[in-house]
């Protein structure tokens, strides 16, 4: 793990051998690679006492991040837990989080012309999916992933690709 820049970064090396929503120590998981970057920030930060995640609706996510937490004994935060998603997008955009999708694996999203497009841009579009598809407009579901480039976290500047 790198922390020079102020920033942890990892490389996940693993897989997800379990898919289950209940979790338990499982070498070769992603969660483990997880937990050892954790521990490491923690040895790092000794005053590092909680963990922020964005999880809206993933159960899979969520357990994951508390089993981390309750091992290292961190507590975890879940912010954006169970927030009405569209409001949450809309307010992802309206505070200038600029974010592009990067992946897409949803009914009415083509790669061909929809990566690379702007969660401002998509907006629209996945609103229309939601209606009749039951899509996420978060991705919640699997539908997309983004990467941000910039927002009002980022102090260093933001990604250009």
């Amino acid at each position: 793990a790198d922390v020079s820049s102020g920033l942890a970064t990892s490389v996940v090396q693993t897989s997800t051998p379990r898919e289950g929503l209940s979790y338990s120590c499982t070498a070769g998981d992603e969660v483990e690679d997880l937990t050892a970057l954790l521990a490491f920030i923690k040895g790092k930060h000794p005053d590092v006492q909680a963990v922020a995640s964005g999880a809206i609706a993933s159960d899979y996510q969520r357990l994951r991040v508390e089993a981390v937490c309750a091992r290292l004994g961190l507590v975890s935060l879940g912010y954006l837990w169970h927030q009405p998603q569209d409001q949450l997008l809309s307010d992802m955009i309206d505070i200038g989080i600029e974010a592009v999708l990067v992946k897409v694996a949803a009914i009415g999203l083509d790669p061909h012309k929809h990566l690379g497009k702007s969660i401002r841009q998509m907006q629209p579009l996945l609103r229309s999916l939601r209606d009749r598809f039951g899509c996420n407009v978060c991705g919640e579901g699997g539908e997309y992933e983004t990467l941000t480039l910039d927002c009002p976290a980022f102090h260093r500047g933001r990604i250009v690709l």
